[in-house]
């Protein structure tokens, strides 16, 4: 299931993440996470899944090494959706994540506090950062990775991986 924004013109890791912030600002309950109100608010043409589930998305390369995925699947056992959106390695394995991290978890924390989010983080074992939860009219799971293991400085850059908003 995957989809371009134009076939000549890939989006970049900023231009994403830019549409999935405008996407996050416009939901004001679960029941917006429909293929129309996903394509009007992100600009990509979404896509149905073969599951016969319900489930649809969109995602395409962003460069040689990344691409994105968004997907609205329904949550087991329960009348309500979820929205799943990653960036995922495509070609190298270690490769840094630079250039998906233009806008880093710094900029994403800020536009969601704007839009009204309250945040507060979650812990897993040794005191290890999990991710961080945004709580609004749609909760927010936030998951954070260091751009490259280059550097103390590079491994400490928060770079957002996945949201899951339900």
């Amino acid at each position: 299931m995957t989809t371009t924004a134009s076939p000549s013109t890939p989006l970049s890791g900023e231009d994403v993440s830019r549409r999935v912030l405008k996407l996050i600002g416009s939901l004001r309950s679960n029941a917006d996470l429909t293929a129309e109100h996903l394509e009007r608010h992100t600009g990509l043409r979404m896509q149905r899944a073969d599951s016969g589930d319900g489930s649809f998305g969109a995602g395409a390369a962003i460069d040689a090494n990344w691409s994105y995925n968004l997907l609205v699947s329904p949550v087991l056992g329960e009348p309500r959706q979820q929205l799943t959106f990653d960036f995922a390695r495509t070609g190298d394995p270690a490769a840094p994540m630079t250039a998906v991290c233009a806008l880093d978890f710094d900029a994403y924390a800020r536009a969601l506090k704007d839009m009204g989010f309250q945040d507060s983080p979650t812990y897993a074992e040794h005191g290890r950062l999990s991710y961080w939860n945004f709580h609004g009219p749609v909760t927010l799971r936030v998951f954070v990775e260091g751009e490259s293991n280059d550097s103390p400085e590079a491994i400490g850059h928060r770079c957002v991986k996945t949201i899951t908003v339900e």
